[in-house]
């Protein structure tokens, strides 16, 4: 490991949550130990948790990558590196990442009195299973350096775990819940919310926001049935190539007025446009042409959405991204991040946010995906 990996591991670690007590603190982050849980490498896991002061609910699903084959799965991301250039879902040791990235972005519920979901419960469950969070099985394959490994796509399993050990605290009759995630954790959030739903049944008021999980991949039946073991109450909803779709459609003709759907997304999102490029010629890159092709992709999703789910609240935007070879692409933003500095069309993705968990779906920056770059 050299110097640098070193300074990173160190700086996680000393980020991590205390472990939980019997009486936790309103306002402060534990960590919640799941036992018989464990990361795609077989490490152990935790799920984060703050306790509020209002019995209401936020659980937060991670991002990080998605595996379904085994060419995916022995190209792990590490912080301790890898041997090949290209890597697909986080593995064990981003668990070590957790604890830090629950601190940040559009889903900390900080102490700030402009966040309205500051005095609510938080779950932030992790993910190193690349299996979108559902999965219940065990994938074996050849790792690069020629070992036989085991990829455990548990993902299912700890998010049980944790949604059980946080009932402990909050008991099980929350008057609000907003289920959501981000990259993988928003194709988490579209296929787990009916399990949420129906593990809270007495609580009339849920939103459902998925931020950056949108793929088409004609592989998905399979896959959730077949690689990631996916619950069959899971599994039977996806019946397409749009993952996201079926599940958000199926949410809403089971539960009906009872759940709010909100969905956002950038125009040529780079990271997902790399997959475009993975599925049609196996491999993993993003540039111009990927990036339109997502963005018309993405323009049909929003139609599709809107006819099967009249009141949805959308949120397009189009943040050039980081990377200057990316953005020279023209390729946008992964992930809306902070939510409240998020501009499109005058009102920021936290207004928007909170419009749709009150019931006041908008729809913002649609236009955006009729603007095709030359």
């Amino acid at each position: 490991m050299d110097i640098k990996t070193r300074l990173l591991v160190g700086v996680l670690k000393m980020t991590q949550f205390p472990q939980i007590p019997s009486e936790p603190k309103a306002g402060k982050w534990y960590g919640i130990p799941l036992k018989g849980c464990v990361s795609s490498d077989g490490k152990e896991v935790h799920a984060g948790f703050r306790k509020g002061t209002e019995n209401k609910l936020v659980i937060l699903l991670f991002g990080g990558g998605v595996s379904w084959n085994e060419f995916m799965a022995a190209r792990p991301n590490s912080v301790y590196g890898n041997p090949d250039k290209i890597s697909f879902y986080a593995c064990g040791d981003g668990g070590l990442v957790a604890d830090l990235a629950a601190r940040i972005g559009i889903h900390t519920l900080s102490k700030k009195e402009s966040n309205p979901f500051r005095n609510w419960n938080m779950l932030a469950i992790p993910y190193t299973t690349g299996d979108f969070h559902c999965g219940t099985g065990d994938f074996p394959y050849t790792a690069l350096d020629g070992s036989k490994q085991v990829l455990h796509h548990h993902g299912y399993t700890n998010y049980r775990a944790a949604l059980y050990e946080t009932m402990k605290h909050i008991g099980s009759n929350p008057e609000q819940i907003l289920v959501t995630g981000f990259s993988a954790g928003g194709f988490g959030t579209a296929l787990l919310t009916d399990d949420v739903m129906r593990t809270f049944p007495n609580c009339s008021d849920v939103t459902s926001y998925v931020d950056s999980g949108f793929m088409i991949y004609p592989g998905w039946p399979e896959v959730a049935r077949n690689v990631w073991k996916a619950p069959k109450k899971i599994a039977e909803r996806i019946h397409s190539d749009n993952i996201t779709l079926d599940c958000l459609q199926a949410l809403k003709q089971d539960h009906g007025d009872r759940v709010k759907i909100a969905f956002s997304c950038s125009t040529r999102d780079a990271a997902l446009s790399e997959y475009i490029n993975y599925v049609e010629k196996d491999q993993l890159y993003a540039d111009k042409e990927s990036g339109i092709q997502f963005q018309k992709e993405l323009k049909q999703m929003c139609d599709a959405l809107q006819q099967a789910i009249p009141n949805i609240a959308l949120y397009i935007f189009d943040t050039p991204d980081e990377n200057a070879a990316k953005k020279a692409e023209g390729l946008t933003k992964h992930c809306i991040g902070a939510a409240d500095k998020m501009v499109v069309e005058g009102i920021t993705a936290a207004q928007w946010l909170w419009d749709a968990v009150c019931g006041n779906p908008r729809q913002i920056g649609l236009s955006l995906l009729d603007q095709i770059p030359e």
